[in-house]
């Protein structure tokens, strides 16, 4: 049995108008960055049902309306999907890119109805511009997929099934031996395409808000994670990641070490130039450092301008030396205030797992005595804990 076209329209006119009323009402409490993003979904879903109404009602009005002005809304409702998932993704003003695309419907829809009546002709035009719609919207759900999220997953396949449909569709009416004569006429194709046209926008607007509440969850995971303003772990995440490295590292017996640097005569430099400047100074030591950095290391903030490294599966030999590399890479920043450079540097501390250093209050302890003996011995330098306890005992024995 197949699907009355004039009725799948003013069904999906209907459903339609349903969300875009559910809509209007969401997006008011929509917060930023996700409101300009929920506020061009809300208005594709709600260009819809005015372009499908148009075009149900073929025959009952002009075809100025009904045929030309039904296309072009259907088009730029269709538009604002991935100008919706551009600003998502970027938190910025989308392009018009898709709203020119859709603006060009118009003119071949209006000469294929009045100059040229050709229904087989619009129907591929439409279909191939819709089609260009649905494969931008299908490369912005792609470009925001940082995650396996369900939410993208339903999303994606949304609209790949819709671009499917409308290739198949434009491939079948230009090679159709029997074209359609009437936009209205009642075919298999154009009631899978109708039919899909009625739950997509449903599927679709379900699958939108899933993306922007799991993005919500992910930015309140980080943020109860991250230091705000350097963006690497705070102390209470480093401290449930590292207690999994040791355990790991004595388990399989592998080394692990850690670094603690701390910024040289960094008040001097809030003193001086202010706060603001501290802070680009913080986190340009930050990007110096995860720089040279590997994959699997970490980096957290202590607090004020302490940060701890930690290497894993690293012996103290090593530790030191890649201590000497983030030491002299914080050292080269050429940072300017007023034309005059600000002078950075770090010292560090190296302390790495051991018998008698066997947890990670006693490793960040160990780095943070190796991190002032090395304060004290002139600043931006490096020391390690063994280092500092071979210098204990000689001083001790010289003072036998």
């Amino acid at each position: 049995m197949l699907l009355d076209v004039r009725t799948a329209m003013l069904l999906t006119s209907a459903i339609t108008l349903v969300l875009s009323l559910c809509l209007a009402f969401t997006v008011r409490q929509s917060r930023r960055p996700a409101a300009l993003a929920s506020r061009l979904w809300a208005l594709g879903t709600a260009l819809q049902p005015l372009g499908w109404l148009l075009l149900g009602l073929r025959g009952h009005i002009p075809d100025l309306f009904s045929v030309v002005c039904g296309n072009g809304l259907i088009c730029l409702a269709y538009a604002q999907y991935p100008r919706a998932l551009a600003a998502f993704n970027s938190d910025q003003r989308p392009s018009q890119l898709p709203n020119l695309l859709a603006a060009s419907t118009l003119v071949p829809v209006a000469f294929y109805t009045w100059l040229e009546y050709n229904v087989q002709m619009r129907t591929v035009i439409t279909s191939g511009l819709l089609l260009a719609l649905f494969v931008l919207t299908l490369r912005e759900i792609h470009r925001g997929a940082v995650r396996a999220l369900a939410g993208q997953h339903i999303l994606a396949a949304t609209f790949a099934i819709g671009a499917g449909l409308l290739l198949v569709r434009m491939v079948f009416e230009t090679v159709n031996p029997a074209p359609l004569t009437s936009a209205l006429a009642a075919t298999p194709m154009q009631s899978a395409l109708f039919g899909y046209a009625a739950l997509a926008p449903v599927v679709a607007t379900f699958a939108f808000f899933q993306i922007s509440s799991d993005r919500q969850r992910l930015e309140l995971e980080t943020l109860a994670a991250t230091d705000p303003l350097t963006g690497v772990l705070n102390r209470r995440m480093l401290d449930q990641l590292v207690a999994g490295l040791l355990a790991e590292s004595r388990r399989h017996g592998r080394p692990l070490s850690v670094l603690l640097l701390d910024a040289d005569r960094f008040k001097d430099i809030n003193d001086a130039h202010g706060h603001h400047v501290g802070d680009f100074a913080l986190r340009a030591l930050v990007h110096a450092v995860r720089e040279l950095l590997r994959p699997g290391d970490l980096i957290g903030r202590l607090g004020g301008e302490e940060f701890l490294v930690v290497l894993n599966a690293t012996a103290e030999s090593e530790a030191v030396l890649v201590a000497e590399r983030l030491r002299a890479s914080v050292a080269a920043l050429d940072l300017r205030q007023d034309d005059a450079r600000l002078a950075l540097s770090v010292s560090i501390g190296v302390a790495t797992l051991s018998p008698e250093c066997s947890d990670f209050n006693e490793l960040v302890r160990s780095a943070d005595h190796a991190m002032y003996a090395a304060k004290r011995g002139g600043r931006n330098r490096v020391v390690s804990g063994e280092f500092k306890m071979r210098q204990a005992m000689l001083d001790s024995t010289t003072a036998d």
